[in-house]
């Protein structure tokens, strides 16, 4: 049912670009499980690798790949797995060299700013119930999220004392006026409406006790009955009828077109002549209030597009300190080899051809 009452929905949806986010998918979430192996995959022994002279030990490396081997209950082919732990070490690798800039520059992270990114993440979540879902599920603990963040801040901090997050009032100006779109309310209506259900291929009968009991209500409208109590004794909209009808604010395209149409052409304060046929039945419809479209102004969205594009300099400006930091220290990759990939399967061979049949007759 595209819901008149969808527009309940419950709480428009944001704008793209805006501040308050749903939570994030788990960044940890559990692989898809595949075969289902008896023994888990031979741990590595030693320094992984090596930064500056710091090492990365093998333990850090095989603690991050049993959680994507689900400590050893996928069966993962030799050559991928060796593709999973050069990942895991360059990602620390990474980390590393950041690690050891952010202390060369003496930027630092204090832990009431730790706390307080924390309860911003951990409030994107609808509830505790929700949260430890995402730990059990996401197989991940409150230390390591907090040592996530503190990273993620420390290189924030450092990123902005290199100069390479700045973003200028020119950039705001463009990203505003490009993505002009984005800042734009649409016209919307706030509208109630009684419904009397039939199905749209129902019966004449039915099409017309419901069209009566409609015309009926309407009356009682008419006669200067209030539109609430009548929507509550009346409406077959079991979502609005609570609320008198309401279905609050909607922009275009929320409603099936009929409805749309009807209630759009309507003046605040104004129902229907007449029921409104739908798919779902007969409406009766009063427009209470219009917005009319709306660009917001740039002040108004100046600090979400500063953050918009700060974060798209982010990713950027981390790639290129990693590789000036690879260039300028000495990294040393001490994984083995990986083993190169099975051969493909040899092709079936095909069955030898049939004997040719023999001459039909037979000789003289």
């Amino acid at each position: 049912m595209k819901r008149f009452v969808s527009v309940v929905v419950t709480g428009v949806v944001a704008l793209a670009g805006c501040k308050g986010k749903a939570p994030e998918a788990p960044q940890q979430a559990p692989a898809p499980k595949e075969e289902v192996s008896k023994a888990a995959a031979p741990a590595l022994t030693g320094p992984a690798a090596r930064v500056n002279g710091v090492e990365i030990s093998a333990a850090a490396v095989n603690e991050e790949l049993a959680k994507i081997t689900q400590s050893g209950a996928r069966n993962i082919p030799e050559d991928r797995l060796a593709k999973i732990r050069q990942n895991i070490v360059n990602r620390l690798i990474e980390e590393e060299l950041i690690r050891q800039e952010v202390q060369r520059q003496g930027v630092q992270v204090t832990k009431e700013e730790v706390d307080a990114e924390f309860e911003r993440y951990k409030g994107r979540f609808k509830s505790e119930e929700q949260f430890n879902n995402f730990l059990t599920h996401g197989r991940t603990t409150v230390e390591e999220i907090r040592a996530r963040l503190e990273r993620s801040a420390a290189l924030n901090k450092l990123l902005t004392k290199l100069g390479q997050l700045a973003v200028s009032d020119e950039d705001i100006q463009k990203a505003y006026e490009s993505g002009i779109k984005m800042y734009t309310e649409p016209e919307q209506v706030h509208a109630r409406h009684i419904l009397v259900k039939v199905a749209e291929n129902a019966p004449a009968d039915q099409v017309e006790a419901a069209r009566k009991k409609a015309a009926q209500a309407m009356k009682r409208l008419k006669k200067g009955e209030d539109f609430a109590a009548v929507a509550k004794e009346v409406s077959d909209d079991a979502v609005s009828r609570e609320k008198g009808g309401d279905l609050g604010f909607f922009r275009r395209g929320v409603m099936v077109p009929k409805f749309e149409e009807a209630a759009f052409a309507l003046k605040a304060g104004e129902m229907t002549k007449e029921p409104v046929r739908t798919p779902f039945g007969f409406h009766i419809i009063q427009m209470l209030e219009r917005k009319a479209e709306r660009v917001k102004p740039l002040d108004e969205v100046r600090e979400q597009i500063t953050e918009s594009l700060k974060n798209r300099n982010l990713f950027k400006a981390r790639r290129e300190l990693v590789e000036r930091l690879r260039q300028e220290g000495k990294v040393e990759n001490l994984l083995p080899e990986a083993p190169p990939p099975p051969p493909p399967p040899a092709p079936a061979t095909p069955p030898p051809p049939a004997a040719p049949a023999a001459p039909a007759g037979g000789s003289n």
